[in-house]
């Protein structure tokens, strides 16, 4: 009989581990793991059961005199896991408090710390429970939905959200999501349909083999096939995202959906990945069927410049230079400027100034006795007449002006109306065109030219900020609705630049293929909660008609609370922030992970020149390039360029009154309703700054504090 085919993995955790070891001991375990992968069952690697184990099939494999590897030995089959390695002592600890079980019910491959979990919870748990948070939901669906039976008396005891949440990151990822949603109110058979959970027909909790298989399993661990990919996986085990992803991530990647996707999710919840990913998996897809041949390609594209720049550095990390070569990444605009060109379109790069011109001819226009202004123009401009593709006068006399503050009957619409003919006309002359108009004349070319579609499938990141006429383009450029054509990632709770819009007006139908990402992977609990608390009291849209909430969004990382000082000097301020960055630079050498940012341009390069003066390296991230993570300086950035990008501490200087939200800015807003709109948007600039942090946010301001500061403002 033929002995079945030996087969290695390796958890999560044990890349988590290698990358804390200094470089020679991780030289040594990649030799080690070479070896073993050639074969597990070498005499010389003297496994030793581990004394006191909670799980029997544990071993301790000898790395060298210092380490030890942690393995678990197949019960059945020839399937080894790598779970852990480090120094000898800790080694064994880590084993002694572990269990990898598969789940009888749900079939997955689970590492489980009961010890971590009961002293998380701490002084939550009590010796006669109230009522248990899930006392509803019986022991066999939470096993169903991830839940290992060893966790089970853990789960039992707590009884509010708070336990819940000290508890999650001591849960396999498997089940977190369906714990939130329980947490937030949904029944038993709604997550599973949400979630779309399917209790395997048979489960034997000792084929660690066929447990690997099962996607819930995919996101702690991974299968070693070769040698090459090997060396993929251990040449940057930093940027584990590369490699694994939460299920609830893999099963929005790795399908065919039947038409367009929509994905929700909340800052660090993986939603960049996740595209990313899909990017990736849609490429390799058209190479296996042999359709790249016919020129079929995924565009990837996003709001702004330099996400462009991060995402294109990203995806040259997990894809082979073959998959590369059939994704475009490109700011959507910069690809409408290019089409335009081809068409034999005069586009020139807008400028204030040349903006400006055009705006004083057109207004030479405007009646008097309407007591307008030149900035309720302009946005009456931007968000109805750009907003809605209003062409003609006769389009601007039923455009919807919801939102809007000032109130207009027909006659003042039709007296308006003059202004931006001559706005659209001296624009014209100087070969300057809005983004709005040059992306509409874009989709028009595209739906009259009867060719076929530019594209096979689109990737869109941080959808919040497009506008109606993007989503009409692209639209256009993936052609009818099909299959995998249209992937959508957005968090409108970091709107920052658009407007709320409807997907299924811009011809995209999402019904029936939307989704959410709820945990979140960057941040810890407690930054994740002050960022929050600082949108309370607004609604958020869905990107779809529909609203957004918070309530079931988690962080499974805890950490220091932020950190919120007011000083009455700014010279104190200064040297407050000054101290600080010291402080971090003497413990961690350089300070590479940590960023300075404040609302504006002007507000960056002055304090650039101040701890140039103080004695840092100081290195200002531009709107155009990717961070250079190998760089020791000290990063500094306004809080737009920071969108995207994350950093270990997060310092935000000058907090207060004037800047944030941004007083000139603000007084120049027409009304009151116009007004409101960019407090919401400064407030989630504010919460997209907080949450690049992944350890701790440090708050500073000097005077009269920021009113987003205060409670209930």
């Amino acid at each position: 009989m033929n002995q079945p085919a030996l087969r290695v993995a390796a958890s999560r955790g044990f890349f988590k581990a290698l990358n804390t070891l200094p470089e020679r001991g991780r030289a040594k375990v990649h030799k080690f793991i070479v070896q073993f992968m050639d074969e597990p069952t070498a005499p010389g690697l003297n496994y030793e059961r581990i004394n006191g184990s909670k799980d029997p099939q544990v071993r301790s494999l000898r790395v060298d005199q210092d380490y030890r590897c942690i393995v678990r030995a197949p019960e059945k089959g020839s399937t080894y896991v790598l779970l852990w390695v480090d120094k000898h002592d800790d080694a064994y600890a880590w084993a002694r408090r572990k269990a990898c079980h598969v789940n009888r019910v749900s079939g997955a491959l689970q590492i489980v710390d009961v010890e971590g979990a009961e002293k998380a919870l701490g002084d939550t748990i009590s010796a006669t429970v109230p009522e248990s948070l899930f006392a509803q939901i019986a022991d066999e669906q939470l096993m169903q939905l991830g839940v290992p039976a060893a966790l089970l008396p853990s789960l039992r005891a707590i009884s509010n959200e708070d336990g819940l949440t000290r508890l999650l990151e001591w849960l396999p990822p498997d089940c977190v999501d369906a714990l939130i949603l329980l947490a937030d109110g949904r029944s038993f058979e709604e997550v599973l349909t949400e979630l779309e959970k399917e209790r395997p027909s048979t489960v034997d909790p000792t084929d660690v083999d066929t447990a690997l298989n099962q996607p819930d399993s995919q996101a702690e661990f991974v299968v070693l096939t070769d040698d090459e990919e090997l060396e993929a996986i251990l040449s940057a085990p930093l940027e584990q995202w590369r490699v694994f992803l939460h299920p609830s991530q893999k099963r929005l990647v790795e399908r065919h959906w039947n038409g367009p996707v929509r994905v929700l999710g909340g800052a660090g919840t993986g939603k960049t990945v996740a595209a990313m990913h899909r990017a990736r998996w849609l490429a390799r897809s058209f190479l296996a069927a042999g359709e790249a041949a016919r020129g079929d390609k995924v565009l990837f594209t996003t709001f702004t410049r330099n996400l462009s720049t991060d995402i294109r550095s990203n995806l040259a990390k997990i894809c082979t230079p073959q998959e590369l070569q059939r994704i475009e990444v490109t700011h959507l605009d910069a690809w409408v400027s290019s089409y335009l060109r081809s068409q034999g379109l005069t586009i020139k790069v807008f400028n204030k100034e040349a903006r400006d011109a055009a705006w004083s001819v057109a207004m030479l226009v405007a009646d008097p006795d309407l007591g307008l202004d030149l900035r309720f123009y302009e946005e009456e401009w931007k968000e109805v007449v750009l907003a809605q593709g209003c062409s003609t006068q006769d389009e601007y006399l039923v455009a919807k002006r919801i939102g809007r503050g000032t109130r207009l009957n027909r006659q003042k619409r039709i007296s308006i109306w003059p202004v931006f003919d001559a706005l659209r006309s001296e624009l014209r002359q100087r070969g300057l065109w809005e983004p709005e108009e040059a992306k509409q004349a874009a989709a028009d070319r595209l739906n009259a030219s009867a060719q076929p579609p530019r594209y096979r499938a689109i990737v869109v990141d941080e959808a919040q900020d497009f506008d109606v006429a993007a989503f009409r383009l692209l639209r256009a450029l993936a052609g009818a609705e099909h299959t995998d054509d249209l992937f959508i990632v957005g968090d409108p709770h970091q709107r920052i630049y658009g407007r709320p819009l409807v997907l299924g007006q811009c011809g995209i139908n999402v019904r029936g293929r939307s989704r959410k990402l709820r945990i979140n992977y960057r941040t810890t609990e407690e930054t994740r909660a002050w960022a929050t608390a600082v949108l309370q009291g607004i609604d958020f849209d869905d990107l779809d008609g529909g609203s957004d909430p918070t309530s079931d969004t988690r962080s499974l990382l805890h950490g220091d609370q932020p950190l919120v000082k007011g000083f009455e000097d700014p010279a104190d301020e200064r040297r407050f922030l000054e101290d600080k960055l010291r402080q971090l630079r003497d413990v961690d050498g350089n300070l590479a992970s940590t960023c300075v940012t404040i609302r504006t341009n002007k507000a960056v390069e002055q304090l650039a020149r101040g701890l140039e003066t103080a004695g840092f390296q100081v290195r200002i991230i531009e709107a155009d390039e990717a961070d250079d993570p190998s760089d020791p300086s000290l990063r500094l950035a306004t809080m737009h360029r920071i969108k995207g990008l994350e950093f270990d501490q997060v310092f935000i200087p000058e907090l207060n009154a004037e800047l944030m939200p941004y007083r000139f800015e603000l007084n120049r807003r027409p009304d009151e309703v116009s007004r409101q709109l960019f407090e919401q948007q400064e407030r989630s600039l504010l919460h997209v700054a907080a949450t690049r942090a992944k350890k701790r946010v440090v708050v500073t301001y000097s005077g009269k504090p920021s009113s987003f500061l205060t409670p209930g403002a």
